[in-house]
């Protein structure tokens, strides 16, 4: 398979780093890398760059503050690997080099590596974070479907969006309430990490299971200011309600200084003849029927996030 990587110039340690690790893919012939260290003196570089792009079938982004503020990796590269990503030409795996703020980006739909999307320079060992890397992209370019599809010059053929109605099982339904609490915790405890730099302000995380998540936060600019983050999938903790889509697949959650019998605010599982999403149907949620609007993870996390926060005097 064809690799195109893309990095900030200012990460060339990370770069370096990571075609060490790359070399036994590419003695396998599994993958074979391109940089724009390749392009030759005198060449046009944008054009080379969307040549290359075009006969590219991964791209691979190293992430990182320096990559989000280039305007070149950024808005020509990435904006490029993502219209072709649209129309299934190209995979895009991120890579997380340092800590840097590309959950608010279109990278956020894509699954990042190393695992969870730990910045590679918070490992204590940042080999074990290359080799966690290494050995995702060999499972995925080692697929069949990868074998077959993506041979050099068996370029794919243009594909619309097409939308297939479709019906979902209960184990498609438990997967994705899975996938998603998993991901509120994940955007949550790297909030939870940035409260680190205010002053006076702490959160820590107290209960972490795979259907519980609990933390505190504390203000200590204010007196008696606490309050508790409690989220669950445990339907039982939640208020029972009628308007529940689906309610075996819920996420509850409630902030405040108390611990209540019941979490009054609930996201349900919906879905329409095309796809699963989440609603809101907490107490104080007004919308009804069709006008209601649809929640991913990221949305559900900034909600709970803005609540808890506001739960203590904090706003932005």
């Amino acid at each position: 398979m064809r690799a195109f990587i893309s990095y900030s110039h200012f990460d060339e340690n990370h770069l370096n780093h990571l075609h060490k690790h790359l070399r036994q893919l590419q003695r396998d012939g599994i993958i074979s890398t391109w940089t724009d260290n390749e392009i030759p003196a005198g060449g046009k570089i944008d054009d080379v760059v969307i040549e290359t792009l075009k006969n590219t079938d991964l791209f691979i982004a190293l992430l990182s503050p320096d990559y989000i503020n280039s305007n070149y990796c950024y808005e020509k590269e990435f904006e490029k690997a993502l219209k072709m990503q649209e129309r299934e030409e190209i995979i895009i795996v991120p890579i997380i080099a340092e800590p840097c703020d590309w959950l608010n980006t279109p990278f956020q739909k894509f699954k990042a590596l190393p695992k969870d999307g730990k910045p590679i320079s918070e490992w204590s060992n940042t080999n074990t974070a290359y080799l966690n890397i290494i050995q995702n992209l060999r499972s995925l370019l080692s697929g069949p479907d990868q074998n077959q599809s993506l041979q050099p010059g068996n370029k794919k053929a243009p594909s619309r969006n097409y939308k297939i109605q479709k019906d979902f099982d209960s184990i498609q339904k438990m997967d994705f309430l899975e996938e998603t609490f998993d991901k509120i915790k994940i955007h949550l405890k790297e909030n939870i990490q940035e409260l680190d730099f205010l002053d006076n302000i702490q959160a820590k995380v107290t209960v972490e299971e795979k259907n519980k998540f609990e933390a505190i936060l504390v203000n200590r600019n204010k007196i008696n200011s606490e309050s508790l983050l409690l989220i669950t999938t445990d339907e039982k903790s939640a208020i029972p309600r009628i308007n529940f889509n689906n309610p075996a697949y819920i996420i509850s959650y409630s902030t405040g200084e108390d611990r209540p019998r019941h979490l009054k605010n609930t996201f349900s599982l919906a879905n329409d003849e095309y796809d699963l999403f989440w609603e809101n149907n907490s107490e104080y949620s007004f919308s009804y029927g069709q006008n209601k609007e649809r929640f991913s993870a990221k949305d559900i996390v900034d909600e709970i996030w803005n609540e808890w926060l506001k739960s203590v005097g904090i706003e932005f």
